[in-house]
């Protein structure tokens, strides 16, 4: 995902959020997901940034490249549930 569909996808969200409101119960559920999937790409970001030193230190630089880039797009997801999560009303 490259910076404009990031910015693109998040002033998506914006406009989805802006006009919903769910029940708390379901509202309280749909946060615990969020926050456990912002968790998982995280996660699997770090580990994705492992492998791609890992690569690089023996001399795969394309798949090193590859793995980077994999990183990269997790966080981006991440940071867009991160930001999601934060405009959410409480």
């Amino acid at each position: 995902m490259d910076r404009e569909e990031h910015t693109s996808q998040v002033k998506a969200n914006k406009k989805l959020t802006s006009n919903v409101r769910l029940k708390p119960s379901c509202s309280e559920a749909l946060q615990n997901e969020l926050w456990g999937s912002l968790s998982k790409l995280e996660h699997r970001a770090e580990i994705l940034m492992a492998i791609s030193q890992n690569q690089r230190t023996s001399g795969r630089y394309e798949s090193a490249e590859a793995y980077k880039k994999q990183a990269m797009n997790s966080m981006a997801y991440a940071q867009s549930i991160r930001k999601l999560l934060m405009d959410l009303p409480y």
